[in-house]
C-alpha cells in the first residue's frame, strides 16, 4: 500500500473543499432579510408633491394630513424640472420643518427624476439616506432631463453611476423606483427591457410602483394613452407574464408590490387625489424607524402595497424541510429540485375598510413564475383559521418564484387589490 504524503495546508485546503461542497448541496436560506421576526411595520407613501414642484401646500401641511391616515413614512418627492423648486435648498430646509413638526415621522426629501433620455414624459423617485439629501441639488443640474436640448440615454447611465458614488452611507444605498410605469407606453412588457438597461448599470432600482398614484378619479393612475391599468394596479405587476414575472423568470429580482399615492392635490375639480395613506399605503417591515431603515427594507423587498385598507402585516412565506425558518418576500431559499415545499399566506383583514364601512378579503392567488413563464397556481377564498392560503408544491429543475395578490369585489364589480413581492426558490446544482 502506498501512502500519499499531502501537506497540511493542501489537507486543509482539501477538508474545505469537502464541507463547502457539503453545504452547497443542503437546503438553506441563501439571501436573508437579516430583521426577520424583529423587525417594525411601518405604513409608508413615498410619493408626494408639495408646492416645490406642482402640488399644494408645503411639506409639513403634506405630513400633517398622512399621519392622520396613519402614515408612519413620508417619502416628500417633488419634480426636478429645472423651473421648480424640488430638491433646492429651500426645498430640503421645508422638509426639515417638517420633520420637526412630526417628530414620530421618518419624512424623507427626494426627488421625481426626469428621466433621461425622455424628457419629462417617463420618472422615477430617489430617495438617499437623509444626510445625503442636499447632494440631490447638485443631481437634479447635471441629470435631470426636463427642458435640455438633447436628450441622451447615456444621462441616466452617468446619473445612477453618481448616485452611488455621491449619495450612499456605508451600506445604505440609495433606492430610486421606475413610477408610473406604462402611462405612456404603447406595451407595458417594453417594461422590462428599460428596467434590464438600468440594472446593467447597478442595483440602484430596486423596481416599479406595481399600483400608480391618481387613484382619486379615472382613468386611474392617469393612463390614458394604450394601456390601462387593472384592479387599479398597472399591467407590469397585474398581468401575470407581463414585465415583473418576464424579469423574475430571467433571475432579477425587482420588486413591485409599492402602491403610492403621487399626490398633487385633492381638489375634486382639478386631480382629485388621495391624501398620503388615506387610499393607498405601502406596509414596509424595516429593522427599525429610521430614513435608513426604510431604505433598507426597500431594497431588500420587504414590504408589500394594498389599497382601501383591506388588509394589513400581508406575508408571503415557503417553508422547507432542512431549512431553519420559512422564506419570506424578497428572500431566496435553495433546495433540491423535485422538493415539496409549502407557500403559506398570512394577513390580517383589518374589522373596518378605508371608508370605515364593515371589511373583507373575498380571494387570494399565487402566481408562480418558472422557466416556462407565469400563472396563477393557486386560488382560494380565504382560510377561517390559520393561513389565509396555504399551498403545497413541487420545485421544477430550474426552479421557482412565487408571489401572492388578493382582492375584495365592490358592489359595483371592481375589485381592491394587494400585492406582495415574491420569494425565489433555487435548486441545487
Amino acid at each position: 500500500m502506498v501512502r500519499l504524503r499531502i501537506p497540511f495546508a493542501a489537507a486543509a485546503l482539501a477538508l474545505l473543499v469537502v464541507r463547502c461542497a457539503a453545504q452547497s448541496s443542503a437546503p438553506a436560506l441563501t439571501r436573508a432579510v437579516p430583521w426577520s421576526g424583529k423587525g417594525v411595520w411601518l405604513a409608508a407613501d413615498t410619493h408626494v408633491h408639495t408646492r416645490f414642484s406642482d402640488g399644494s401646500g408645503t411639506p409639513a401641511d403634506a405630513a400633517l394630513k398622512a399621519r392622520s391616515f396613519g402614515c408612519d413614512v413620508l417619502g416628500i418627492a417633488d419634480h426636478g424640472d429645472h423651473d421648480r423648486k424640488g430638491a433646492t435648498a429651500e426645498y430640503f430646509d421645508a422638509i426639515d420643518e417638517a420633520r420637526r413638526a412630526q417628530p414620530g415621522m421618518v419624512v424623507m426629501g427626494g426627488m421625481e427624476w426626469n428621466l433621461p433620455p425622455w424628457g419629462g414624459d417617463e420618472h422615477a423617485t430617489i430617495f438617499v439616506p437623509a444626510s445625503k439629501e442636499r447632494r440631490l441639488t447638485e443631481f437634479r443640474t447635471a441629470f435631470d432631463d426636463y427642458g435640455r436640448q438633447t436628450h441622451e440615454a447615456t444621462l441616466a447611465s452617468t446619473g445612477l453611476q453618481w448616485l452611488a458614488a455621491n449619495a450612499a452611507e456605508g451600506t445604505t444605498k440609495p433606492v430610486v423606483t421606475y413610477e408610473h410605469p406604462s402611462r405612456r407606453d404603447a406595451k407595458s412588457i417594453g417594461n422590462a427591457d428599460d428596467m434590464r438597461a438600468w440594472r446593467t448599470i447597478n442595483d440602484l432600482f430596486i423596481g416599479f410602483s406595481g399600483a400608480p398614484g391618481h387613484q382619486g378619479k379615472a382613468p386611474f393612475g392617469g393612463y390614458k394613452y394604450t394601456e390601462r391599468t387593472i384592479d387599479r394596479w398597472d399591467p407590469v405587476a397585474a398581468l401575470a407574464g407581463d414585465a415583473w414575472d418576464t424579469l423574475l423568470k430571467d433571475g432579477l429580482d425587482v420588486w413591485g408590490a409599492y402602491a403610492p399615492s403621487d399626490f398633487h392635490n385633492a381638489d375634486p375639480n382639478d386631480l382629485g387625489d388621495y391624501w398620503p395613506c388615506q387610499f393607498s399605503k405601502t406596509w414596509i417591515y424595516a429593522p427599525d424607524r429610521s430614513q435608513n431603515g426604510v431604505l433598507q427594507a426597500l431594497r431588500a423587498g420587504s414590504f408589500f402595497a394594498a389599497h382601501g385598507g383591506i388588509v394589513d402585516r400581508a406575508e408571503i412565506g415557503v417553508t422547507a424541510k432542512g431549512v431553519p425558518r420559512a422564506a419570506g418576500a424578497g428572500e431566496v431559499v435553495r433546495v433540491p429540485a423535485g422538493t415539496s415545499v409549502v407557500v403559506d399566506v398570512t394577513l390580517q383583514v383589518p374589522p373596518k375598510d378605508w371608508t370605515g364601512q364593515p371589511n373583507r378579503l373575498d380571494l387570494i392567488e399565487l402566481i408562480g413564475i418558472d422557466a416556462t413563464g407565469a400563472k396563477v397556481i393557486a386560488s382560494a377564498a380565504p382560510a377561517a383559521s390559520g393561513p389565509a392560503l396555504s399551498q403545497a408544491l413541487t420545485v421544477p429543475a430550474a426552479g421557482l418564484v412565487v408571489r401572492a395578490r388578493g382582492f375584495r369585489t365592490m358592489a359595483d364589480g371592481s375589485r381592491l387589490a394587494f400585492y406582495t413581492n415574491p420569494v425565489r426558490i433555487r435548486t441545487m446544482r
